[in-house]
């Protein structure tokens, strides 16, 4: 086993994934635009923008605006910068015929004569019209385009705090706050709080299993051998990341601690019950014996449905879910195999027990609950049939409030920086995240026709109409700026030129450098001239609003050129494709949870061979999981990833609890006990066992709520609570449905005699 430990150490797998959300479509027809995007026009999720407050066109304010938008240039990793104190014209040259493109701030101004004239020259420039300044609010934009390949590095960071460091600076001299946003701002926050809180969760993991463990058994030894395992189960874990080839990212960053709360309860139900065989023989050999005998069975299936539960995921389509399932599902045996074999190895080694060492059985508070939980599904079944009814009604219709929505800043914890800077960029220019729409004309050069120019500014227009973009960007405005300059620079000749203009135009035009691959070819046509790309940017409005939104623009683009049959068009970009993968990531989830739900339903088929037992084992499983879909449709929590995350993995461990009773309960009717004798046999010889774990599960999952990931902090608490309904519903639910559904006729004819609650106890605890 040492040997296996230290080839997985080898292996290990610690390497953070450096994209903002590796959630990747396999759907061919929803990537095909994205990847023609990205083939012909490069990331478009590289570019972070900053703002700048004041009356920009004052001296010596706009001269130092220059000087920042050139420092910032000459950064290593930054491919280029656009401010209002870096802008170009393009201007007509008809001693050659061509255009020009002229930087209008060619050096740093030194008067305010001089910015004046810059300013009265910009303004006249229709072009940028909205794309850099916001009057109103006295705001403009500085806009960073980050060279993609550091993007995709652990360099990103200091890439990032390189452009971030002066522009905060700039805005301390001047006495404003400088607020950013934009991918790579998100990528980095998210990158850094992964990396601190991988460490921190486990960490707290082990210490929250460690304190719980110690306070139950108030015996270090007892604490000392179970955290060794976890330690060992932890290091398996990194290293089916490493043999995987995978990248720890949000949700696979979860899988160490998710794996140290789940491995505890292991260790737990082997010594709780290796104390209670030794009390009652005072032989530790046969303790040991009889503790994989009267467990064994129980311990493969609840480690065999905790596997299903998170294994499910590993059919998904969606890379970290896969992840998770196949890692998951993996160190969930693991963690069976180390508990099962090592339990037994080293107590074999160790001391017998002491009195002190086995007292935790005899508490009497937990005595005392079991006696009144026992007084109650004997007395008041009617009960606690209402109170589960009612929980099932009320949390039905809670149910039905649920909403299904995410965002592109989702884990962005709503107090922060990044998430207020994202909101004030949002206020003054709209949009902040990437969104894209390809025409393809399917004809060389087919983009400068006319027609499709006409159809692409038709299509802006229908695009300012909505409140969630930003100004949009096209070829089409490089037509009208060339006109522009055709006819002296005057704003009224900013417009779409007619036919005999276009042919003037496309004469200049092929005489210029500026149209060639490296300018506008590559950020709004392809080389061929063929494809157009309209870039604009939109709010974080949430995937609901998001699909309505790109519904909306596509009715738009069919209504532009849908006559056309040559033209084909794409709405794509990060964005949307981002918060669609998203949807097909709650899809699989929930694919996840009714499959697991099939695997766990025939597991108790298995074990229990009896139908009428397995439906009984499920019901009080379900309870819990429609009570906090409830609590979530009720609280407004909405149905994302990290939350619908949760169902699957909370019923493969919830209905641990359900096995670990019903083996006993078996074990006292193949000893032929009526229900009542073995429902109480088995609450008084499982329920400790089952109130520990249940317990040690919920403070480990509660940690998971110290997370600056809004994800985490709801899988954490929802896990929690889950668990403690899963608890309340094992311990009084079902041993209700017990007494009331599994008495067979020829039982009915042997009632128990015995007090009520206290039957006759065989000797096989």
């Amino acid at each position: 086993m040492a040997g296996i430990v230290a080839c997985m150490w080898m292996v290990r797998g610690t390497e953070l994934s450096q994209e903002v959300a590796k959630v990747i479509l396999t759907d061919e027809d929803a990537l095909k635009g994205y990847r023609k995007l990205r083939q012909y026009f490069g990331d478009d999720g590289n570019t972070m923008v900053a703002t700048v407050e004041g009356d920009i066109f004052s001296y010596p304010l706009f001269a130092e605006l220059y000087d920042l938008t050139d420092s910032l240039r000459r950064i290593e990793g930054v491919n280029g910068v656009i401010s209002v104190a870096d802008l170009y014209d393009i201007t007509r040259d008809d001693s050659t015929e061509s255009f020009r493109l002229q930087r209008i701030v060619s050096r740093r101004p030194a008067s305010e004569a001089e910015v004046d004239s810059l300013e009265a020259k910009i303004r006249s420039l229709a072009f940028y019209d909205g794309l850099l300044m916001n009057d109103s609010t006295g705001t403009a934009l500085i806009a960073i385009s980050l060279d993609p390949a550091v993007l995709d590095t652990e360099r990103k960071i200091d890439l990032v705090n390189s452009v971030r460091n002066p522009l905060l600076a700039f805005g301390e001299r001047h006495s404003f706050e400088t607020h950013m946003a934009g991918l790579p701002i998100l990528r980095v926050n998210m990158h850094e709080t992964v990396r601190k809180e991988l460490v921190m969760f486990l960490l707290l993991a082990l210490a929250v299993t460690a304190v719980t463990l110690l306070l139950f058994f108030r015996s270090f030894q007892m604490v000392i051998f179970p955290m060794l395992i976890v330690v060992a189960v932890i290091i398996c874990t990194l290293g089916f990341i490493g043999l995987f080839n995978y990248k720890i990212s949000l949700i696979t960053g979860i899988i160490p601690a998710l794996v140290t709360v789940i491995c505890v309860p292991n260790c737990v139900y082997l010594i709780t019950k290796y104390h209670t065989e030794y009390r009652r023989t005072g032989n530790k050999r046969q303790s040991l014996i009889l503790m994989l005998q009267r467990i064994g069975l129980a311990a493969v299936m609840t480690n065999a449905t905790t596997a299903a539960g998170i294994g499910t995921m590993a059919i998904s389509d969606i890379a970290p879910l896969r992840e998770l399932g196949i890692v998951g599902g993996l160190s969930v045996v693991a963690a069976f195999f180390m508990s099962i074999l090592l339990i037994p190895t080293i107590f074999s080694f160790l001391p017998a027990p002491t009195p002190s060492q086995t007292r935790h059985l005899d508490r009497r508070s937990l005595g005392f609950v079991i006696r009144m939980i026992e007084q109650a599904f004997t007395h008041h079944r009617k009960l606690i049939y209402a109170v589960c009814a009612a929980i099932a009604v009320i949390s039905a219709y809670g149910m039905t409030k649920i909403q299904a929505v995410s965002f592109m800043a989702d884990d962005v914890p709503a107090e922060s920086k990044v998430l207020k800077d994202l909101r004030y960029i949002e206020a003054r220019f709209n949009g902040a995240f990437p969104f894209e729409i390809l025409v393809d004309t399917g004809k060389r050069r087919g983009v400068i026709r006319r027609r499709t120019l006409q159809d692409i500014a038709a299509l802006q227009d229908s695009l300012r109409e909505y409140p969630e973009f930003s100004r949009s960007l096209s070829v089409a405005d490089f037509a009208k700026a060339a006109r522009q300059a055709i006819f002296g620079g005057g704003r009224d000749a900013y417009d779409l030129p007619s036919r005999d203009e276009m042919n003037l135009i496309g004469l200049y035009a092929q005489n210029t450098n500026i149209f060639n691959k490296n300018t506008i070819s590559k950020s709004l046509a392809d080389t061929n001239l063929q494809i157009a790309r309209i870039s604009t940017s939109v709010r974080d409005i949430g995937s609901v609003e998001m699909r309505r939104l790109v519904d909306s623009v596509q009715a738009d683009v069919d209504a532009v050129f849908g006559s056309d049959s040559t033209v084909t068009t794409d709405v794509t970009g990060t964005t949307p494709i981002f918060i669609q993968a998203n949807k097909t990531l709650i899809d699989n989830l929930i694919q996840s949870l009714i499959l697991a739900f099939i695997a766990i339903a025939l597991m108790m088929g298995f074990m229990f061979r009896r139908p009428r037992l397995i439906i009984i084992s499920l019901i009080p499983n379900i309870l819990p999981l429609l009570a906090v879909a409830g609590i979530m449709g009720y609280f407004s929590i909405p149905l994302k990833p990290s939350t619908a995350l949760v169902f699957g993995v909370a019923l493969g461990i919830a209905v641990d609890t359900t096995i670990h009773l019903l083996n006993r309960y078996r074990m006292s009717k193949r000893l032929g006990e009526t229900v009542a004798q073995g429902v109480g046999n088995s609450l008084r010889d499982t329920g400790v066992g089952i109130i520990y774990t249940s317990l040690i599960l919920f403070f480990g999952f509660v940690s998971f709520t110290l997370s600056d990931f809004g994800g985490t902090k709801a899988l954490g608490l929802l896990l929690s609570l889950i668990l403690i309904v899963a608890m309340l519903s094992n311990l009084f639910f079902l041993p209700s449905l017990l007494l009331s559904f599994d008495e067979d006729p020829a039982e009915s004819m042997t009632k128990i005699t015995s007090k009520p609650g206290h039957p006759k106890e065989h000797n096989i605890s």
